[in-house]
């Protein structure tokens, strides 16, 4: 999605221009005897894209060379943002992340009377906040200081100046809470690879959680699993106030109905990404629940879980919270030490297939390894399994070279 400078709101967001395109245009007014007032605000302030628009209909300087040449932009009285990247490109793995940052964790605020809105990102997560930023700064332009670092005891979010908020509201569309507005999918998230994982690794960092315990129980410490949830709110579907949540099992076969007729639009688009990139999961309702306001939501919960599953997974994505990629890291590690012994067991077999003897040179050779260490240990390994077992010796040939162990397989093996 590609969002130019002239389709933001024109009488709320100024410009200033590069010194050598101004100077021509300038010249151009002054030429043609335009208003005092109009060439003292393009010589010493901002100018509206309003007013930019009109000189460039009756003027021969074109809206792209405009947008070439925008030195800053935001509103009147805002910290704006400088030296912006316009066209603004979306269609990027960071482009889809800011986005879903903002759907997850942000705040598109609706109007008062007071303004147009604010948008913000609210996470107690340095380092996503970090991340945050970065994609920001890939996207837009501009630099860390125009974005506002609001600290509190209950919140820790950055706040984004209005024009930022202005261009997110052309892609978002919809303000106020996700779900209460039943938020769309930006259709361009599906259209490109790079844009779905992009997607998929922000709402991990964000509304997700990595299984992974390796300190705890033996249940918990093989449970491996990726997670997160979505809500959605069902206030008007229930005609009683409830105070406590309610697993979906332990509502009435009634609601259960109603419930699983629901469609969370963010769910939905989340299952056709997953279904594109290959990767299975499963979905549950886990219930109703109140809110401090006293309204009802329900929530799904996707789940991302298996070996073979969560490997492919982990080579399309890299999760932008630092403390949740770690787990999915080691859980990725913990995968291949446990395949490489069978992969070695399989070309021991294979060796010793239909009594074949072997040495750890052949190991060596099967394998593809570098050094001979590394097959001598796992021959050494196997052989205390029972696996195989030594057949001959090494020893000293007639020449200088020694000659390798000679192993067999223990036919009942």
């Amino acid at each position: 999605m590609i969002i130019h400078f002239w389709s933001l709101p024109e009488n709320r967001n100024y410009i200033t221009l590069k010194e050598e395109l101004k100077k021509k245009i300038i010249k151009e007014l002054k030429n043609k005897k335009y208003s005092w007032k109009l060439i003292n605000r393009m010589e010493n302030k901002k100018i509206s894209i309003q007013k930019i628009k009109a000189i460039s209909k009756k003027e021969d300087f074109s809206l792209s060379l405009i947008e070439e040449n925008i030195l800053w932009i935001g509103g009147n009285n805002s910290r704006g943002l400088s030296n912006p990247k316009f066209p603004i490109n979306f269609r990027t793995r960071n482009g889809a992340r800011f986005i879903a940052a903002i759907v997850n964790d942000g705040t598109l605020t609706k109007e008062s009377k007071n303004g147009h809105g604010k948008l913000m990102y609210d996470n107690f997560d340095e380092s996503l906040r970090n991340s945050v930023m970065q994609d920001y700064m890939t996207i837009f332009g501009g630099n860390k200081n125009e974005i506002a670092f609001r600290n509190t005891e209950k919140k820790k979010y950055l706040e984004f100046s209005s024009v930022i908020r202005d261009i997110v509201e052309l892609v978002i569309k919809d303000k106020g809470p996700k779900c209460e507005s039943n938020i769309l999918l930006p259709s361009f998230i599906l259209k490109d690879k790079e844009t779905m994982a992009g997607w998929i690794e922000q709402t991990i960092a964000d509304e997700g959680e990595v299984k992974h315990y390796p300190t705890k129980s033996y249940a918990d410490r093989y449970r491996r699993a990726i997670i997160w949830r979505r809500s959605l709110d069902v206030t008007n579907t229930f005609n009683k106030k409830i105070n406590k949540t309610i697993a979906f099992g332990k509502l009435s076969l009634s609601t259960q109905k109603i419930l699983l007729k629901l469609r969370c639009n963010l769910i939905e688009s989340e299952k056709e990404i997953l279904r594109l990139m290959g990767v299975n999961y499963s979905l549950y309702n886990l219930g109703i629940y109140p809110t401090i306001k006293n309204k009802i939501r329900t929530r799904w919960q996707i789940g991302i879980t298996k070996r073979e599953n969560l490997l492919k997974l982990r080579k399309l994505i890299k999760i932008p919270s630092v403390s949740k990629d770690k787990k999915f890291k080691a859980i990725v590690k913990e995968f291949v030490r446990y395949k490489e012994p069978l992969k070695i067991k399989e070309a021991i077999l294979n060796l010793g297939e239909n009594g074949k003897l072997f040495t750890s040179l052949d190991l060596v050779r099967k394998m593809n390894y570098k050094q001979t260490n590394t097959a001598i240990k796992w021959i050494k390994t196997f052989e205390k399994q029972n696996l195989i077992r030594k057949a001959k010796e090494s020893s000293y040939g007639n020449g200088k070279y020694r000659q390798p162990a000679v192993y067999e397989l223990i036919q009942d093996k």
